[in-house]
């Protein structure tokens, strides 16, 4: 996929979402993206997508806190996702919970947060027509790939990011559900989901970074990373593992 004014990405939606919260918060109200809150009960750093600060909107009568979670999906937000968005407030204790979607929420989600404190929901209309095809890879195709790892009470968590590639000498077989041919890893980057995650772009930058310098032989340009960090974001979701493949870099031109 190549970028193109057609092609709506998560990106664009994050923008467009930064418009309308700066058009609700008005001037007495500051709207922050990427920020961190110590949890009051995890005690971690808490990632909050938007973090607005002052009197929001104008109608409150002091200055607030409101914690933003952007969902961008094909589906409906389902009650189990505004339960962990509860919770997450909670956590981070602001004043208000935003849970915004481009598509909808379940008639169980909008009655479990009806029913919990400082808790809205919103839609902000996103044109889905417009966004990247979906990609579906072919049974050979290498990728590159994340995994988490709990540590336990006594250890870091740890991420791991790996590529995924068929033996060579197995492709000249057609591929056999009951009997696939043998995969091979290699470790591209490794270490505590500290040091790496998606949680900021300057994340998201060193791990696409490894993954080109793996695939190219040589450190990347500023640009081609920032092209695959936007591929990638589309499709991801903090906390998950996630999938880059190689004929998507192909697609990208890398």
């Amino acid at each position: 996929m190549s970028e193109s004014d057609d092609a709506l990405t998560w990106r664009d939606y994050e923008d467009h979402i930064y418009d309308r919260l700066s058009e609700w918060a008005g001037d007495q109200a500051s709207v922050r993206f990427d920020q961190k809150i110590e949890g009051r009960h995890s005690k971690v750093e808490r990632q909050v997508d938007v973090l607005i600060r002052g009197r929001f909107a104008g109608v409150t009568e002091r200055e607030i806190t409101a914690a933003v979670d952007c969902k961008y999906y094909t589906r409906n937000i389902d009650v189990k996702k505004v339960d962990e968005f509860i919770g997450f407030v909670d956590d981070v204790h602001t004043d208000l919970g935003l849970l915004i979607t481009n598509h909808d929420f379940s008639p169980a989600a909008r009655a479990r947060a009806a029913g919990a404190r400082g808790i809205e929901l919103q839609v902000i209309v996103a044109n889905v027509e417009r966004l990247p095809p979906v990609f579906h890879p072919a049974w050979d195709d290498s990728y590159y790939e994340s995994a988490y790892h709990d540590g336990g009470a006594h250890a870091p968590d740890w991420t791991t990011i790996s590529y995924s590639y068929i033996d060579p000498n197995a492709l000249g077989y057609s591929y056999d559900a009951d009997n696939p041919p043998e995969r091979f890893d290699d470790a591209v980057l490794s270490g505590p989901t500290t040091d790496i995650s998606w949680g900021s772009d300057s994340d998201r930058a060193r791990c696409v970074r490894a993954i080109l310098k793996h695939r190219q032989g040589q450190e990347p340009s500023a640009d081609d990373v920032k092209l695959v960090v936007r591929e990638l974001a589309f499709h991801w979701e903090d906390g998950y593992p996630w999938c880059l493949y190689d004929a998507q870099l192909t697609n990208l031109g890398l």
